[in-house]
């Protein structure tokens, strides 16, 4: 039987990610991307590769458009014997309460659902399907709101719970694997609001700069990512080091095990109510390893990113050494310097 290219090709990405024996869970909105994974994973799991569920978020929002995606997904789901869990989260109650963006509030209710169903499943990772074209617009929206290095890396293959195995192919050819493959896929009509800033990169900055400046734009960024990526690694395993040098009083977080690992990924996966570091340590590092380790503290308090203006008021306290003053911190967090040591607090 001949296989056809971009269907060989779309298999082929996903076994070099996943494990032949993994466990996977995958998130599934019923879109062109997310439908072409699990109609994937579903071919792969025929020939012995991997053992997959299935999680939709359902987020209230687009009424009975919202309940057909919902509804499209168990039904391949049944038809494929996949497991489905389906989670409803109360994105406007979250997004009025914590005065967020409904954007905001959906993204972080929908990590949460995923997070929490990965671990009940006892999941390896949760899969998701963003593809070339979503790295291009990350990047962009990133750079256009101000970024760090970090920042303009895009989108990780490995996240602290997702796989994003689709990084190197475009949106058009899962769209494309789908019509193949006889998958069912729903348009959300939500992302033809031009309203919505990454919408608005999409269908109106990401044309004008193909038309314009460059016609391979979206492998351009995508590309830039990958490279800069090598160099904020380098950077990570500096700051891990720099942040344990510095550190003093570790809260509420498990020793360090012996074999190093990503800085990252330790620091966030404690459960730190208050860090305390030797400012005299933290003024022995270069200005860029210094700042990450600051950001790093801080999102192991808060769980949210640091700003560059914040970074560089919690920096003042430090190289300063202004003694009793305190810097207040999104998220709750106090910064306080006393006794040449910087105290971060989650209250």
């Amino acid at each position: 039987m001949v296989i056809n290219p971009l269907v060989y090709k779309v298999h082929k990405v996903l076994r070099a990610h996943l494990e032949q024996h993994g466990n996977y869970l995958l998130a599934v909105s019923g879109g062109s991307d997310s439908m072409a994974l699990a109609a994937a994973c579903v071919a792969l799991r025929e020939e012995g590769w991997g053992s997959y569920s299935v999680c939709h978020v359902e987020h209230g929002l687009r009424g009975e458009e919202s309940l057909r995606d919902m509804e499209l997904v168990q039904r391949f789901c049944a038809e494929h014997r996949l497991p489905c869990y389906v989670r409803q989260v109360p994105v406007q109650e979250l997004a009025t309460r914590e005065r967020l963006s409904v954007e905001a509030a959906a993204r972080i209710l929908r990590h949460r659902a995923l997070t929490d169903t990965m671990q009940q499943l006892e999941a390896d990772v949760v899969v998701f399907a963003h593809n070339l074209d979503d790295q291009a617009e990350t990047v962009l929206l990133r750079l256009l709101r101000g970024t760090s290095l970090t920042g303009l890396c895009g989108i990780r293959k490995l996240s602290d719970i997702g796989l994003h195995p689709f990084l190197e192919l475009r949106h058009r050819e899962l769209a494309e694997y789908c019509h193949l493959q006889g998958v069912e896929y729903c348009h959300d009509s939500t992302n033809d609001d031009v309203n919505i800033a990454r919408n608005r990169v999409r269908h109106e900055l990401v044309p004008y700069l193909e038309q314009y400046f460059n016609s391979n734009i979206k492998e351009t960024l995508a590309r830039m990512a990958q490279q800069l990526l090598a160099e904020d690694e380098h950077l990570e395993k500096q700051a891990f080091a720099a942040y344990v040098k510095a550190q003093v009083e570790p809260e509420g977080l498990e020793p360090m095990p012996n074999q190093a690992k990503d800085y990252a990924e330790y620091l966030r996966g404690g459960k730190a109510w208050r860090l305390v570091f030797k400012a005299g340590e933290l003024l022995t590092q270069p200005v860029a390893i210094r700042r990450r380790v600051l950001r790093e503290a801080y999102f192991s308090l808060a769980g949210a990113e640091l700003d560059q203006e914040r970074t560089l008021a919690l920096e003042q306290l430090v190289v300063n050494g202004t003694g009793g003053k305190m810097v207040q911190l999104p998220g709750g967090v106090t910064a306080r310097y006393i006794n040449k040591q910087l105290f971060l607090e989650k209250q």
